[in-house]
């Protein structure tokens, strides 16, 4: 419960400062490496600072061969979600992602978790809830191809993320790597793009609490992470981020069809109670 207390949270930060920086990129305050750099920026301290606490640095020269794998897709995977995040409504980036979670299933099989009847069902309703969707037209196409590519994608570096912190490394240092990686590479393409320079936009409250709230975000869903299987863990991230998407994109951006995404996020409600296994649930 405690790991599903963590993604849940994880969502609901991850919305607001996901909604700052769709709203302020729209307002050209900032382009796309720069929203990628805030989102990344106080989260990477903060797992530094982690480790610092810890008084270790927990490290295996034998990750490299998922770790630098994982780099290379993750970049891609920041490049594409911070382009998807600017172009698609909030509700149907929110809840695509949801397909993650199918194949995270068959990964977690494979890479020898226990899975219960309830979270194969409960993966299956997800699943139906997205078809309900688009045969009712309740998700606009736009960015819809960077948000596929996305969930396709993170089925790889979740994977190679869980087996890294399984055997590897700690979750501050395997996130603190990557992010590090990430803020170099947002920073280069922001001066390259239009000699924009990230961290004098971070003195300004708007942007300093954009940055906090992703910062917050991404702690909690790194160590959530930490405490049930993948495909559980993306189950309950994916469908609060829907949740929170959903009521961001009606209340704060306007987005049509709220009643036929409410009842898609019924039928996700439904997957998520059977993923978390309720007790009142046959098993």
């Amino acid at each position: 419960m405690f790991g599903i207390f963590l993604l849940a949270s994880s969502s609901f930060f991850s919305e607001i400062g996901v909604s700052l920086g769709k709203e302020e990129v729209a307002r050209r305050k900032e382009n796309i490496y720069t929203y990628g750099f805030l989102s990344l920026c106080l989260s990477t301290i903060v797992f530094f600072l982690i480790a610092l606490l810890r008084g270790q640095f927990l490290f295996s020269l034998d990750s490299l061969p998922t770790l630098v794998p994982r780099i290379i897709l993750e970049i891609l995977q920041a490049y594409v979600i911070v382009k998807a995040v600017t172009t698609a409504d909030r509700s149907t980036f929110g809840f695509l992602r949801v397909l993650t979670i199918p194949l995270l299933l068959l990964v977690d099989l494979t890479l020898g978790y226990s899975l219960s009847i309830n979270q194969i069902i409960g993966s299956g309703i997800l699943t139906l809830s997205i078809l309900f969707l688009f045969l009712n037209h309740g998700l606009r196409s736009n960015g819809i191809g960077l948000v596929l590519f996305s969930a396709l994608n993170a089925v790889i570096t979740i994977s190679l993320f869980k087996y890294d912190i399984t055997h590897f490394n700690s979750v501050e240092v395997e996130q603190g790597i990557i992010q590090i990686i990430l803020l170099i590479f947002f920073a280069l393409m922001a001066w390259r793009v239009n000699r924009q320079n990230p961290l004098r936009l971070l003195g300004k409250p708007l942007f300093f609490f954009q940055s906090l709230s992703q910062a917050i975000a991404g702690v909690l869903v790194s160590f959530g992470y930490s405490f049930i299987p993948a495909s559980v863990a993306a189950s309950v991230e994916r469908s609060t981020a829907v949740f929170f998407s959903l009521l961001s994109g009606n209340r704060y951006f306007h987005e049509k069809k709220f009643a036929q995404k409410l009842l898609a996020f019924l039928l996700l409600a439904i997957g998520f109670m059977f993923l978390s296994g309720f007790p009142f649930l046959p098993s």
